[in-house]
């Protein structure tokens, strides 16, 4: 403990047993500070400077808390808070990919204190994967023709097949961030560029994803805002899918986030709807135009229960003037049902797999010809 009564970089690597020189590699690293409050069942982090991972800082909940990170994760941190051995060491991921290191020590009273940090930042940086943008169609479930697409994040590996950003090696998916965020914006405006050059009267559209993070960056909502007047296309062809995860944080600063993107004329679409704690709330606070359906909830479709779930959110969601897109969808079963319901849109390995843009165009094309 330090004379102020805080906490200092000595005084939370000393007691997890790192070995020697690793306090000079925290100090040049990210560093954010967090707090176990047993009593509460709260976890409180704070930046010292520039923080690890922003949409993490404040306080939590631990249910909250553990909703952010992957499943082996959020095991693993539960554990470390209750662990009898009084020394914490662990390394999470948040549901996304991101990677951080939380070390510290538990106290007599159940508290627990210590940092979250990267070590390896400045290297992480240098990682650049060939990243690259493919496109999931989705379909209109009245007719089945393809009416946009959501563009998703591939890089090619070691022998050039095409993987998930969530199976970057090691802490590559870091690169997560403002330059992702771009990139996949820029691939979205020339898939529609070409588009419409080719199929004028379609209206195709692209969905593109941001994350919490993504919408308190300036850089990457100027971007929007620039994409938006740009006349490279039309700008109802670009929408932007949002996750609950910024209200889990802070609901009225994200709130207002999305508030001040949808300023820019951009349509916004509530991504993975019934997935989160405050889906109801979301929907009834954030000017989007569409939800959704998170694929585990679709996933459940063929039992009375989530059936009737299921109708319930497509009755309540269409009340208030939204429309529906059914993700995750594998099944003709899936897609009858989903029909009878009125969902009016889908997307799923049932109609097709993500694709490069060339192959994409060819599936436009051949829906033209048929």
């Amino acid at each position: 403990m330090s004379a102020s009564g805080g906490f200092s970089m000595t005084d939370l690597t000393t007691p997890v047993s790192e070995p020697a020189g690793h306090s000079a590699a925290l100090e040049a690293a990210q560093v954010s500070v967090w707090h176990w409050d047993a009593a509460s069942r709260k976890i409180l982090i704070r930046a010292q400077g520039e923080p690890v991972i922003p949409d993490i800082e404040g306080e939590w909940q631990l249910s909250a808390f553990q909703s952010l990170l992957q499943g082996l994760s959020a095991s693993a941190f539960r554990n470390a808070i209750a662990s009898d051995d009084g020394k914490i060491s662990q390394r999470l991921s948040l549901a996304d990919g991101r990677s951080f290191r939380m070390v510290g020590a538990r106290s007599a009273d159940g508290d627990a204190r210590g940092l979250l940090f990267s070590i390896d930042a400045v290297e992480e940086a240098k990682i650049t994967p060939d990243l690259e943008a493919v496109f999931q169609p989705i379909v209109r479930l009245s007719d089945g023709k393809t009416v946009g697409f959501e563009a998703l994040a591939r890089w090619r590996d070691g022998e050039g097949c095409l993987q998930s950003v969530s199976a970057l090696p090691g802490d590559g998916r870091l690169l997560i961030g403002p330059a992702f965020a771009l990139q996949m914006l820029e691939e979205a405006a020339c898939a529609l560029e070409f588009w419409e050059a080719e199929f004028p009267e379609d209206g195709f559209y692209v969905q593109v994803n941001l994350t919490a993070d993504d919408l308190f960056r300036p850089e990457v909502i100027q971007n929007v805002e620039k994409l938006m007047v740009s006349g490279r296309f039309n700008p109802e062809s670009l929408r932007i899918e949002l996750t609950e995860q910024m209200a889990l944080r802070d609901f009225e600063a994200g709130v207002a986030a999305v508030t001040a993107l949808e300023a820019s004329g951009v349509s916004l679409i509530l991504d993975d709807f019934g997935s989160g704690h405050s889906s109801l709330a979301w929907l009834a606070s954030i000017p989007a135009k569409a939800i959704k359906l998170d694929p585990e909830l679709t996933q459940l479709a063929g039992t009375p229960r989530a059936d009737a779930v299921l109708s319930g959110i497509v009755s309540m969601v269409h009340a208030i003037g939204m429309t529906i897109t059914a993700e995750g969808i594998e099944s003709l079963d899936q897609i009858a049902f989903l029909k009878s319901i009125g969902c009016e849109y889908a997307q799923g390995f049932a109609f097709a797999r993500p694709m490069p843009r060339d192959e994409a165009t060819a599936h436009l094309r051949a829906g033209k010809a048929g």
